[in-house]
């Protein structure tokens, strides 16, 4: 099961929270009441760590400059010239797991 966007999600419970009977309609919101007062452990810092991790990567390529991106990115197509790099995908597009 792929994660869709919060947009989606929030679209698609609506339309089965819909066709529910009222019982069981309240039983879902009661289900969602009881997972927004109970986050899993991590789960409250999730968007800070995101955002933190985020800006250590915009400030590392503002440290970049230009021509080491160069450099790095004629090091990647020497790489893969070669034959020195393994694809992430299959032909159906599965990620490929390596050790």
């Amino acid at each position: 099961m792929s994660i869709q966007p919060r947009k989606n999600l929030v679209k698609e419970i609506t339309k089965i929270a819909s066709s529910m009977t009222s019982i069981r309609t309240q039983q879902l919101y009661e289900f969602a009441m009881f997972l927004q007062s109970h986050p899993l452990p991590g789960e409250e810092r999730l968007e800070e760590i995101i955002a933190e991790d985020e800006a250590r990567w915009e400030a590392q390529f503002a440290d970049t400059s230009d021509d080491e991106l160069v450099r790095l990115i004629k090091n990647v197509e020497a790489e893969i010239s070669q034959g020195d790099t393994f694809p992430m995908f299959d032909a159906s597009g599965a990620f490929i797991e390596r050790e």
